[in-house]
């Protein structure tokens, strides 16, 4: 559940993506349009993807395909930034036909569950940059090792679920307050992760890194906003189920 393309901002202060003050740089306008090329480009596969699936059903191939295709183009955008103009937009149509598929599952049990969901994250979205934009949080030291950790925390809490339930067991509890406690947490975290993504954007601008730090900005923005999507449709489905 972590966002590793923060990670990379790091190796850019460190000078490994700095050019010398030559050519284009990053802009706070370029990474906002960006930005929202990549969230629109999502929804547009994502919408597409999910209804041709209520009126076809679930297509296993169409899932792990986008799943797999999404992982490796997030991979090599991380490993690789100078490429991300080309890699970003990929990842964003991949991600929008895994998330479509997944909608699509949680709209048959739950009809009207992703309009809701959505704009739950939107909102999400809209508070969490009006709370950084007026420094009512401000992502010190101190606040981002705590996020860093508590996000590190649920990768691995999922991560040793999932194992779990290979043996019919499971770690989190799929029905009830708890979950429904356990999923809300997850969500505030997934929202405090906002304010890293908007902060590195800010740094990227500040330190003049190159223009496709643009696009690398936006991708990892994309990233946080996914993972929230996700948990706002589950948190949503417990809620339903009570």
């Amino acid at each position: 559940m972590a966002n590793p393309a923060m990670g990379v901002l790091n190796r850019a202060a460190q000078g490994e993506f700095n050019f010398g003050g030559l050519g284009e740089v990053a802009t706070l306008s370029g990474a906002t349009t960006k930005s929202l090329f990549l969230v629109v480009l999502t929804f547009v596969f994502g919408s597409i993807t999910m209804n041709y699936t209520l009126a076809n059903g679930i297509s296993s191939l169409v899932m792990y395909v986008s799943l797999i295709g999404a992982l490796i183009l997030a991979v090599v955008t991380i490993f690789k930034p100078t490429i991300s103009a080309f890699t970003a937009p990929a990842y964003a149509a991949f991600e929008g036909l895994a998330l479509g598929c997944l909608s699509a599952v949680f709209e048959y049990k739950y009809p009207g569950i992703v309009a809701t969901a959505v704009m739950s994250t939107f909102a999400v979205v809209m508070v969490m940059l009006a709370l950084w934009k007026f420094k009512l949080i401000v992502p010190t030291a101190k606040f981002r090792s705590v996020v860093i950790g508590a996000t590190a925390g649920i990768a691995l809490l999922y991560i040793a679920n999932m194992l779990f339930s290979l043996f019919g067991a499971d770690l989190l509890p799929s029905s009830g307050p708890i979950a429904i406690g356990v999923s809300l947490i997850v969500c505030v975290v997934a929202a405090l992760n906002l304010v890293l993504d908007f902060d590195m954007i800010e740094q990227s601008v500040n330190e003049g890194l190159p223009k496709y730090f643009e696009y690398y900005c936006a991708f990892s923005l994309l990233v946080t906003i996914c993972w929230l999507y996700v948990e706002m449709l589950r948190l949503l489905s417990l809620i339903n189920r009570e």
